[in-house]
């Protein structure tokens, strides 16, 4: 069979751009990234139609079809249920179960073009990281003049959106792409710098500015995701380890000036520290040791032993409505989407769109079920890269596992899991990683 390269050539060319914008489609928001992922799924399986279907399944796939087959599943045995015990329909159980299956055509377009050897990691890589520097600067600039070079003014003193304007999450996008920056040196070394001394000296300013960002924005979880992710990224590969001692001393530096010459950053700091305090107290005495601890709903206050605690911070309490919600259903979970109809059933006052931790989301519409399947597909792939020592042969891979790693972190506050961009990342990288668990390196550009 004649292969046409120049149509071979113009597919690939679309296909990389689609792929590579990603990051871009992040900043500009859910209907970008919702077009992205749609033009990406449509072109591949309208194109390449069976084909698509031709590849061999790994266990790990068999694994995500079971994990969204499961989603379908609980869905519609909540929509039934619900009409059963209360004679209402709540569609939002089944459009929101059908949307979310989208991620699961994602996942194999992702799977395909990387198999058919249809995309150049290295272009997205790039984006990620041209991304990443864009937002530091442009947040750098809204720190020091009041608006960034869109017109963005911050709407909190403590905390920074710079291009995402009122949304404040630049510290997110930071943590989850800036790590490429630094890799770019190490997967590609053909594009080495001639000046060692020139390489180490924009390494250590590229890094500086990301966490400069970092500060900027005022997302204290995804500045301490970040030092977990850099450390244990840099910790495994022999090439950066000399660079930990030097990074960490711009660490602290740049932390304590910043403390020291801007009291909003040092009361946003200060008072993470006490709200980690007051985690651990809520956990510890009423989850742990006092689990019959009543609630009391007009102060928000725990009543242990005939003494009251208040409970000041809106995490606990958030977190604390997660807990509840997946009581009321603790194997299967009610539903994707469905915290806001079963927090107020379970008694919570405090019911915001989601529990703002993964975890608890995925518990309390998921189920245990769910968050075994959850955990059992990370630990696959954590026991595939080990067994196969992928770490040391297709380094390539290290940024893509620990940013899954970190991503389901459990001690931290999340958005939602189910929402359009966290759900893009989240599957983006898993099948990139996944891809690069199974596929040869050699059909990986």
């Amino acid at each position: 069979m004649q292969i046409n390269f120049k149509k071979y050539y113009q597919n690939l060319n679309f296909v990389s751009f689609l792929f590579m914008i990603l990051p871009i489609s992040f900043i500009i928001g859910n209907l970008a990234i919702n077009i992205n992922i749609i033009l990406l799924i449509l072109y591949i399986f309208l194109y390449y139609k069976t084909q698509t279907f031709k590849i061999d399944l790994s266990f790990l796939d068999k694994l995500i079809i079971l994990y969204f087959s499961y989603c379908l599943f609980v869905g519609v045995f909540n929509f039934f249920g619900d009409y059963i015990s209360y004679g209402t329909y709540h569609h939002s159980y089944i459009a929101k179960t059908f949307l979310y299956l989208r991620f699961l055509l994602l996942y194999f377009a992702i799977k395909f073009i990387m198999y058919k050897n249809l995309l150049n990691i290295k272009y997205f890589i790039i984006v990620a990281s041209l991304c990443s520097i864009f937002v530091c600067l442009d947040l750098t600039i809204q720190f020091i003049y009041g608006k960034d070079i869109f017109g963005y003014t911050s709407i909190d003193p403590r905390r920074h959106g710079g291009p995402f304007g009122d949304e404040l999450i630049a510290g997110s996008y930071i943590q989850r792409f800036s790590i490429f920056v630094f890799f770019l040196f190490i997967i590609y070394p053909k594009n080495k710098i001639s000046s060692k001394s020139l390489k180490i000296s924009l390494s250590l300013f590229l890094f500086f500015l990301i966490f400069l960002g970092l500060i900027i924005s005022g997302n204290r979880v995804p500045m301490f995701l970040f030092f977990l992710l850099f450390f244990i990224s840099f910790a495994i590969i022999k090439e950066t380890r000399k660079y930990l001692i030097p990074s960490f001393f711009i660490l602290i530096t740049s932390l304590y000036t910043f403390i020291n010459i801007n009291q909003n950053i040092k009361h946003h700091l200060g008072h993470f520290n006490n709200q980690l305090v007051q985690f651990k107290e809520f956990f510890l005495t009423i989850v742990i040791k006092e689990k019959e601890s009543i609630i009391i709903a007009e102060d928000y206050v725990a009543e242990i032993n005939n003494k009251k605690i208040q409970i000041p911070n809106i995490y606990i309490k958030e977190f604390y409505s997660g807990y509840n919600s997946w009581k009321r259903n603790i194997f299967f979970g009610g539903g994707i989407k469905s915290f806001k109809i079963n927090c107020p059933r379970s008694g919570n006052i405090n019911c915001p769109s989601h529990p703002h931790n993964y975890y608890l989301e995925i518990l309390s519409e998921l189920g245990l079920i769910g968050a075994i399947l959850i955990i059992t597909i990370f630990f696959t792939i954590f026991k595939k890269i080990l067994t196969k020592n992928l770490i040391n042969k297709q380094k390539i891979i290290i940024p893509f596992f620990c940013l899954i790693l970190i991503e389901l972190f459990p001690l931290r506050t999340t958005g939602s899991f189910f929402t359009t961009g966290n759900a893009t990342y989240f599957f983006l990288i898993l099948s990139i990683t996944i891809s690069l668990v199974y596929f040869r390196k050699d059909k990986l550009n």
